[in-house]
């Protein structure tokens, strides 16, 4: 039944991504379609590598310092990559570093050790970071104001179902084997065919100077900490997961539907919440899902529920949570100059890299202590702790008027500093249009 459930949702989510490819420009579905073969791939690899782990008797806790090295190796490559790209340039650089992450995730089945494991990881968070800078500067580049909010709309789209589906390929093979190592680094050196015979010509890198965290703190402080402390949970989500789920007891197949539910269920979340914002308070919809994180965190806690009823649960604790980051930003728009919000995007990407980097480690110490249990403790406490702070400045800020608040943009939770540039131009048009 689970493996049928599988392919619904994979039927469902190809769908999706072909309805939007057939509206957008025939020159743009090359780096969308390399763009989905890396999600594929990089979904798989951090499942896969988290779940392996603990089967070759990795503790807890190196489990996430190894699934940490991703994450700390995309902050280096948000501060290193954009002036690599600018010497090598854009197609070559994404040559280098596809190559580069697909070669990472074989190094993993050739030495089974943690440090080596952590190399790898780290890699592989480069690599993709940069591939991501370089992917949404084309897209910005070949875009206009009348399509860019489109365009990026079904990019986000991608890069969303590619995560997604890359948590179901985990179970079409024995994840003991080198057979899914093999899959995710064939995935990722596809993607370089759609990128190196594409037409579109590639833009002149830009390096953004970045708004100082103080002023940023200053100007919003509620957007701040959320996206920082959302980093812990969902960077932690994506690198320890894995484990949660085998401490609760599902086997592989049930554990690539508990992965994927809590992606895809995160990632549909995104739009019907960002909507809501846009018409209340943001700070009133961050606490609602800071609520039903902690509510459903309890209950999971305190009663046994079917494997069926677990899974929804936890899908619908991700459909709380991975939209945090989204709300932050809208959040720290809102409260920014128009030319602020364009110069906070690299500081945005910073604030978040430096908690996601923290993630998959502190989470792995809660599930260390606690087992299974860990993980919704640590949920619990992350939640509460950005609702803590949140209810607080509503008492001492005032919300903004509606007609300053800048529209709702879907993002991954794996920003890039241009990704980030291009979303805050497009709520700095938003905002202007309502003036």
């Amino acid at each position: 039944i689970l493996n049928y459930t599988i392919i619904r949702v994979f039927l469902i989510l190809f769908g999706f991504i072909n309805i939007m490819l057939s509206i957008v420009m025939r020159s743009i579905w090359p780096l969308f379609l390399g763009i989905l073969f890396i999600g594929l791939g990089n979904g798989l690899q951090g499942t896969l590598s988290s779940w392996r782990a603990d089967y070759e008797g990795f503790s807890v806790i190196t489990t996430g310092l190894v699934m940490s090295g991703y994450f700390i190796g995309a902050f280096v490559s948000s501060m290193i990559s954009p002036n690599q790209i600018q010497k090598t340039g854009q197609i070559r650089t994404y040559a280098a570093y596809a190559s580069i992450a697909s070669t990472a995730i074989l190094i993993q089945i050739l030495f089974i050790e943690p440090p080596v494991w952590f190399i790898a990881r780290f890699l592989s968070g480069f690599c993709i970071a940069g591939i991501m800078i370089i992917v949404e500067g084309w897209l910005n580049s070949i875009s206009s104001n009348e399509n860019r909010g489109q365009i990026f709309s079904i990019h986000m789209g991608v890069v969303w179902a590619g995560l997604a589906l890359g948590q179901g390929l985990f179970a079409v093979d024995d994840p003991s084997g080198v057979n899914l190592f093999l899959l995710a680094s064939i995935l990722l050196s596809v993607s370089l065919i759609p990128i190196l015979l594409t037409e579109i010509k590639a833009p002149d890198a830009e390096i953004q100077e970045s708004l100082g965290i103080k002023a940023l703190w200053k100007a919003s402080p509620t957007g701040l900490i959320t996206i920082g402390v959302s980093g812990l949970a969902s960077a932690g989500f994506f690198g320890v997961g894995t484990i949660y789920a085998i401490k609760a007891g599902l086997n592989v197949s049930e554990t690539a539907l508990f992965m994927t539910l809590f992606i895809g269920f995160g990632a549909v979340s995104q739009l019907p919440l960002g909507w809501l914002s846009d018409k209340i308070d943001r700070r009133k919809v961050i606490l609602l899902c800071c609520v039903m994180v902690t509510s459903i965190c309890v209950l999971l806690s305190i009663f046994e529920f079917s494997k069926t009823v677990f899974l929804i649960l936890n899908g619908l604790i991700g459909a709380s949570t991975l939209p945090l980051y989204s709300l932050g930003v809208a959040q720290t728009n809102d409260r920014l100059k128009p030319n602020q919000m364009v110069s906070a995007s690299g500081t945005i990407v910073l604030v978040y890299s430096i908690f996601a980097s923290l993630g998959p480690f502190s989470m792995s110490y809660f599930i260390n202590l606690f087992d299974d249990s860990g993980f919704l403790i640590y949920l619990m406490g992350v939640h509460l702790l950005i609702a803590v702070i949140v209810f607080s400045m509503m008492f001492i800020r005032d919300d903004v008027d509606e007609s300053d608040q800048a529209n709702f943009q879907v993002m991954t939770q794996r920003p890039s500093v241009v990704g980030m540039e291009v979303i805050a131009e497009e709520a700095l048009e938003s905002q202007l249009e309502s003036d």
